[in-house]
């Protein structure tokens, strides 16, 4: 492996993960959306 990342391995390695983080985020966000259309229309 080579020990000198260059500045763009780091900005490519910083916006996957902020993907990541997006994508997990909205994958949580849509069965709590769902939950609380159920509890809205009781």
């Amino acid at each position: 492996m080579n020990d000198g990342i260059s500045f763009g391995n780091k900005l490519l390695v910083g916006f996957l993960r902020l993907m990541v983080f997006v994508l997990v985020v909205i994958l949580v966000a849509i069965p709590v959306c769902i939950l609380l259309d159920f509890i809205g229309l009781l």
